[in-house]
């Protein structure tokens, strides 16, 4: 034949190529473009970063070890030829509305029964078609899908150190994957932590870089460009305040694969390219972000509403040719800065004082929580005010807060108006609103790029229920949910416009089992 294009070193083919006795539709529903892609890339990586015969070696010792643990009684071990791997995926409930599964209970849209579901449950499926049902909540599914994967077959391979949670480290003794490069053949010693765990924790740091820069290629790759990076970056690190990477990193890279017009396989050239960028410099930036203890997040999946549109590209093409709105050229963006900035001082500098962290677990469950932040605004009792990290201090503070949520809200609001895209709907802001009045609550909001389908609260968290739970406020606004869905019923007739359905999900930390970690769940 022709010697043309130079030879593929990695090529994914299909476990059931021949799809003739398959229907369209079932085999459309198989094919998931983010794991193919990311499978592709991420295997590439460490095919050309380990070396063709170590990647190979690697898969192999595997096996062995499976079938030393298994004893392979009454299984006989695969050819020496055959190599596999078995990738399992499920994803977690708030990633999907679970309206179906508290409906099939019989349970009431409440946080509390949201925490008795079962985990890692199916999406349903539509009963004329079979066709699997999805509904996503907006939290950013695909990208928490492809971080995952990656981290999976890094710390699998032993290419990268990651974090482990508290169940990983009891699991040590049975954790299947490949030790670290330079861990092997008794190297085990090498790089114990020290007593501060400052060597594991240089590895773990660098092992995140690693894992973030290929997962933000692989999802840049699978979506079709490079977005704001956020949402990997998420999932890479917990919360934190981001600066995405400039374009030019993976632009001309990712520009060439759609050149080569191959989805299933890597040349050597292409892979040696990704290795370089992947190990490469990126600037990037990530700055730790928490909420304070004794502030929760509760979020809501706001399903029927009105059909979100795809809003980021028209804001896009607004802010490129339309944005000299107001009585200041770039109003809402200069403002919307300004207003984001001041949300993250007042999260990592005012509420990480001593003082402040002390008032709000001393006082935020049994008063602050008990109060609208209306009566914040007022006088309390003198002996309440009279310090620093007082009831009326922390107060203050929750108010300052508060304000400068709002102000974002109304730039993007106005944003939206003068784009012609419902960044935060009339009718979600009649919700958040809502919300904003319960006490305790410190602010609602529209999450991510807008629209219709989510919604978020962050409040003073009231004294536990449910044997810890929940607490009173959380409660408190998942009866007022409840009601909202009763009045938006149509005629009475149980068609209902919009229901909202609180997720289980909280708020996440930096760092740790708050992003990408080694893990190990029995299912």
């Amino acid at each position: 034949g022709k010697a043309a294009s130079p030879l593929a070193t990695l090529r994914l083919q299909p476990r059931h190529a021949d799809t003739s006795t398959s229907s369209s539709s079932s085999s459309s529903e198989t094919k998931n473009t983010f794991v193919e892609k990311t499978l592709l890339l991420a295997l590439g990586y460490l095919h050309q970063s380990l070396g063709g015969r170590e990647f190979h070696e690697r898969i192999r010792r595997f096996q062995r070890r499976a079938e030393e643990k298994e004893s392979m009684a009454s299984t006989e071990p695969l050819p020496q030829h055959i190599m596999a791997l078995a990738i399992k995926l499920r994803a977690d409930n708030d990633f999907y509305s679970q309206i179906h599964h508290l409906h099939q209970r019989g349970w009431e849209l409440t946080p509390q029964n949201m925490e008795m579901l079962e985990p890692f449950l199916p999406c349903p499926k539509e009963a004329d078609s079979g066709r699997v049902a999805i509904h996503k909540t907006g939290l950013g599914s695909s990208a928490a899908l492809v971080t995952s994967l990656v981290g999976a077959l890094l710390a699998f391979f032993g290419v990268v150190s990651l974090p482990e949670t508290v169940d990983g480290e009891e699991a040590l003794e049975e954790d299947m994957t490949l030790p670290p490069a330079g861990f092997e053949n008794g190297d085990s010693d090498e790089g114990v932590a020290t007593p501060d765990g400052m060597e594991n924790n240089g590895k773990h740091k660098e092992g995140l870089k690693i894992a973030h820069n290929l997962a933000q290629i692989c999802h840049c790759y699978a979506q079709g460009k490079v977005g704001s990076g956020f949402d990997v970056s998420s999932a890479i690190y917990g919360s934190h305040i981001y600066t995405r990477f400039s374009r030019r990193l993976v632009g001309k890279f990712l520009d060439g694969l759609d050149q080569e017009g191959s989805s299933s396989s890597l040349t050597e050239s292409v892979s040696q390219q990704l290795v370089d960028i992947v190990d490469g410099t990126w600037d990037s930036t990530v700055t730790p972000i928490n909420l304070p203890p004794g502030l929760e997040l509760l979020m809501a999946d706001v399903c029927g509403g009105s059909e979100s549109p795809s809003m980021a590209k028209q804001i896009l093409e607004w802010k490129q040719n339309h944005r000299k709105t107001g009585f200041l050229d770039d109003y809402y963006w200069k403002d919307l800065k300004r207003c984001n900035k001041k949300i993250g001082t007042l999260l990592t500098d005012q509420f990480a004082s001593a003082p402040i962290r002390d008032g709000l677990r001393r006082d935020g469950a049994m008063i602050l929580a008990n109060r609208t932040a209306e009566q914040w605004k007022k006088p309390m009792p003198s002996s309440w005010h009279e310090f620093v990290g007082s009831s009326w201090d922390v107060a203050g503070k929750l108010i300052d807060l508060r304000m400068a949520i709002m102000e974002s809200r109304q730039n993007l609001k106005g944003m939206g108006r003068a784009a012609g895209v419902p960044v935060e709907p009339d009718e979600q802001t009649a919700l958040a609103n809502a919300t904003m009045k319960l006490p305790g609550v410190v602010a609602a909001g529209v999450p991510g790029a807008g629209g219709y389908d989510a919604l978020y609260v962050i409040y003073v968290k009231g004294p536990d229920t449910c044997d810890g739970k929940s607490d009173r406020v959380r409660d408190e606004i998942g009866k007022l949910w409840k009601e909202w869905n009763r009045k938006e019923e149509d005629g009475g007739n149980g068609n209902t416009k919009a229901v909202v359905c609180p997720l289980s999900v909280r708020a996440a930390g930096f760092g740790g089992e708050n992003g990408l970690c080694v893990s190990r769940l029995d299912w």
